[in-house]
């Protein structure tokens, strides 16, 4: 995640990473634990850091962002909720608007040669896209 944050140019803008040293698995198995850890490195971000919003880097549970956002005082972004949104919005521009990627260069589609020569239809069972 820290490398993406870097890719994308927002390095100078990041207060902190924070891990909270649990396992995709460990964090359902003690919510109580995993709720306290989680306060914590979002309250250490704020308080110490400086965070301004805190962006959880986990689907512990949606709606959690709402607990730690009334607690913090600052915007928590949900993991689940923000790509969700972000989905709807595009798929919003697109039939309000007509905006969508455009096809003309670097997003153009592969040709049909090539899209056959993948197997798609055999591998993923997709019938009729492509002739």
């Amino acid at each position: 995640m820290h490398e993406n944050v870097v890719k994308y140019g927002f390095k100078d803008h990041l207060a902190s990473f924070k891990s909270v040293e649990l396992g995709v698995y460990d964090f359902q198995k003690d919510k109580e634990e995993t709720s306290r850890r989680l306060k914590a490195a979002a309250r250490e971000a704020v308080e110490e850091d400086g965070a301004e919003v805190i962006v959880l880097g986990c689907t512990i549970e949606f709606g959690f962002y709402r607990e730690l956002q009334g607690e913090l005082g600052v915007p928590v972004i949900d993991a689940v909720l923000a790509p969700l949104k972000y989905a709807e919005l595009l798929v919003e521009l697109r039939d309000r608007f007509g905006w969508k990627t455009s096809k003309v260069y670097g997003y153009q589609s592969p040709p049909l040669e090539e899209i056959q020569g993948w197997k798609l239809q055999e591998k993923y069972g997709i019938q009729g896209l492509w002739g």
